[in-house]
């Protein structure tokens, strides 16, 4: 068997095995959903889930959400250190490119 033969043979058991594998996935599914039918609320979609009333609980918990983000950035924006932290020198190779970059050579 010359190269150009094996190397299709190859190609084929590798896109068998690939398609054999989808097949069985699939009819994994079907047989998952004919057992374990959706009920009518998650066929129907999400409009029930929330009532009117929860909009103001919905409400008060967005800002809440939005005021723990605010702080949290506001918080990190004046820990943060990085950028001298990586520029301190850590020997006198790591100075030359220090000065390099702010043009004191």
């Amino acid at each position: 068997m010359n190269e150009i033969a094996q190397g299709l043979s190859l190609s084929g058991i590798g896109i068998l095995v690939t398609f054999s594998a989808l097949g069985i996935l699939i009819i994994l599914i079907l047989l998952l959903k004919l057992f374990f039918p959706a009920s009518q609320t998650e066929i129907d979609g999400y409009s029930s889930r929330f009532k009117i009333d929860d909009r103001d609980s919905l409400k008060e918990q967005a800002a809440a959400v939005a005021v723990a983000a605010l702080l949290d950035q506001e918080s990190g924006a004046r820990k943060s250190s990085l950028g001298s932290v990586l520029e301190d020198p850590i020997g006198n190779w790591w100075q030359r490119g220090i000065e390099r970059v702010h043009k004191k050579e």
